[in-house]
């Protein structure tokens, strides 16, 4: 059987990462950026070992049969020009929220919700190396609602053949929420301190902020939709973080490139006031970041 054709907007971290792993296992993978014929790409990772793959360029992924969004916020309407691909399943891993209305204008009812998560990943400027820093896999979250059952089995197929754990939720809600939740309150900690999440462990005051930060990402996601995500559920997922954790959103900031923060955290803050939910802390690090 031929193997699903894939397509990747984004060749950054978490695309070159997704790249290299599906090109190991004999996925044929396309990408938007322009690149050198049958470009090769090199992982280094503890997790999924040293791997290269093979990516060729396709401004507008006709062939593809899936597309994974990579690209970073600012850069996403650059990145969707050329797309001329009207079959394909598209499955975004872009943080924040601001995207997602850009993508249902572009792709319609083939968008799936999705995001991933559990991973740090890193591309070396100005090469084709992509560090994968994490000791473990990456999670992909998604809801497939409306999605038929034969499209939605390939589609587990191809993350269980890279390694990459899936977990199917109920809503897009759910998938959104998740990991937004405990990543707005994370961005927002290491991009103002610019310190790693060991850092702020160590402190009181920042361990404090960062527990406010979530208890208020909490509170908007119940406004939103009914959850029952409670802090200590949230905050044990972060005791399993390493100490050595950072985020993109910091790295980006300390570059002076653009970045997703008011996808991130600016989104939050204009969501408590539509939801009339009290969120000092957010609003009070948004403006500080906004002056970097």
């Amino acid at each position: 059987m031929q193997k699903v054709k894939i397509g990747i907007v984004g060749l950054g971290g978490i695309g070159g990462f997704l790249g290299v792993l599906l090109s190991d296992k004999k996925y044929e993978v396309f990408t938007t950026k322009i690149i050198k014929k049958n470009s090769i790409f090199y992982l280094k990772s503890k997790y999924y070992g040293n791997l290269k793959g093979k990516i060729k360029s396709d401004k507008s992924l006709k062939y593809a049969d899936v597309i994974f969004v990579c690209s970073k916020y600012p850069y996403l309407k650059n990145h969707l020009r050329f797309i001329k691909n009207r079959k394909a399943i598209v499955i975004p891993f872009l943080n924040g929220l601001s995207h997602i209305e850009i993508l249902k204008k572009k792709f319609g009812n083939r968008l799936f919700i999705s995001n991933i998560g559990k991973v740090v990943s890193k591309k070396k400027r100005g090469s084709n190396i992509i560090v994968h820093e994490s000791n473990n896999g990456a999670e992909v979250l998604i809801c497939f609602r409306g999605l038929g059952k034969n499209m939605k089995k390939k589609i587990i197929k191809i993350f269980e053949n890279i390694k990459v754990k899936i977990k199917i939720l109920k809503s897009n809600h759910n998938v959104i929420w998740t990991k937004l939740i405990r990543l707005s309150a994370l961005s927002a900690m290491t991009s103002l301190y610019n310190c790693n999440l060991g850092i702020i462990r160590k402190s009181k005051i920042k361990t404090n902020e960062l527990n406010n930060l979530l208890k208020e990402s909490i509170e908007i996601s119940k406004k939103i939709f009914k959850n029952d995500y409670t802090f200590n559920k949230i905050n044990k997922t972060i005791q399993n973080f390493p100490d050595t954790l950072t985020t993109s959103l910091q790295r980006d900031i300390n570059l002076k490139l653009k970045s997703e923060l008011d996808s991130q955290i600016g989104s939050l803050v204009k969501l408590s006031k539509k939801y009339n939910v009290y969120a000092p802390n957010y609003k009070k690090i948004y403006a500080k970041l906004k002056k970097k």
